[in-house]
């Protein structure tokens, strides 16, 4: 019969390590808990442009957008744009929980949409999920009267999320050490492209997709269009006040390039071809220069004998005065 296995506290008193006299004190085994809980709680933020992400919160906009009440007849469907979470990305890495200021700014944001609306959310880094984050700006429905198209308190992430026109959508979660008092934070932000405001109200109210464009289709109670959904693949654009900028070779750097290896392999075809048809160009070059190295040397010595007997006779001169 195997011996029972300890439970996880056993197990971790035996892993801790002792002190010199064998004695574990107090302070290390709080420290040694400390970090392996920390270890087994540690989580990993998903990347932008990971997959499974993009397709959760894309998801999750179109579930949130498609049980509005009063029920919305005119919203669009969302696709996912990878312009918007690369701003959002770049956005988020200078970790401050405030409105990105180059959001009016033309393709300071996005190569094509000049309108960009956000959405932003902190919290704890073990505590995101986009479903979390997605919800609280759903749960903002409460402080807006659609009747009267007023917020109560602050309700423009919820205005944004269910805003008709939008159709595009880029989000990016970034881990920062310290936001305000949350240590170890989250910030998870969405940009929309048309983006939102407060103009009006953020749909018409109707029976589901009653009021979509004429080449629209009615799809989970959305309106969608393949022509304006299909994915666009921005390879060669990234916001130009990121810091630090993405290396990126566009395709001017591209020629560029090419260019220059077309240059190389020139040069190393006429230098072969030049060896080939004359192969003791390089061999003449060496004897003539050669040849030239003793006519120097003997021009020298004849200069240096010529000093010498001018030495002479200027001694015989003054010997000559003395006398």
């Amino acid at each position: 019969m195997k011996a029972s296995l300890p439970v996880a506290g056993d197990w971790y008193a035996q892993s801790l390590p002792s002190s010199l006299g064998g004695v574990l004190k107090p302070w290390l085994c709080e420290l040694w808990l400390l970090l392996m809980s920390s270890g087994l709680n540690a989580k990993f933020l998903p990347h932008e442009e990971d997959v499974d992400f993009i397709n959760e919160y894309v998801e999750l906009h179109n579930e949130f957008r498609a049980i509005t009440f009063p029920i919305g007849a005119n919203l669009r469907f969302m696709t996912w744009d990878v312009a918007l979470s690369r701003t959002a990305r770049a956005w988020g890495k200078k970790c401050v929980f405030q409105r990105n200021v180059h959001l009016g700014e033309v393709h300071k944001v996005h190569p094509v949409f000049a309108g960009v609306g956000e959405n932003m959310w902190v919290g704890p880094e073990n505590e995101f999920t986009a479903r979390t984050a997605i919800r609280s700006w759903f749960e903002e429905r409460k402080k807006y009267n659609f009747q009267k198209d007023n917020c109560i308190e602050n309700c423009s992430n919820y205005v944004q999320l269910v805003w008709d026109n939008s159709y595009k959508v880029g989000c990016a979660v970034t881990p920062c050490s310290k936001i305000g008092d949350i240590k170890h934070a989250a910030l998870f932000i969405c940009n929309y492209a048309p983006g939102g405001t407060l103009t009006r109200r953020p749909y018409q109210a109707g029976p589901f997709c009653t009021r979509c464009g004429t080449h629209d289709k009615c799809t989970d109670h959305l309106c969608s269009n393949a022509d304006r959904d299909q994915a666009m693949y921005y390879q060669f654009w990234y916001p130009p006040w990121e810091v630090p900028r993405p290396i990126v070779c566009d395709p001017l750097c591209m020629i560029i390039l090419l260019l220059r290896t077309l240059c190389f392999i020139l040069c190393v075809i006429i230098v072969f071809i030049v060896q080939s048809q004359f192969p003791d160009v390089f061999l003449e070059k060496q004897m003539i220069l050669r040849s030239k190295e003793p006519v120097a040397d003997k021009k020298k010595k004849c200069e240096e004998e010529e000093e010498e007997e001018e030495e002479e006779e200027e001694d015989e001169m003054e010997e000559d005065a003395e006398e």
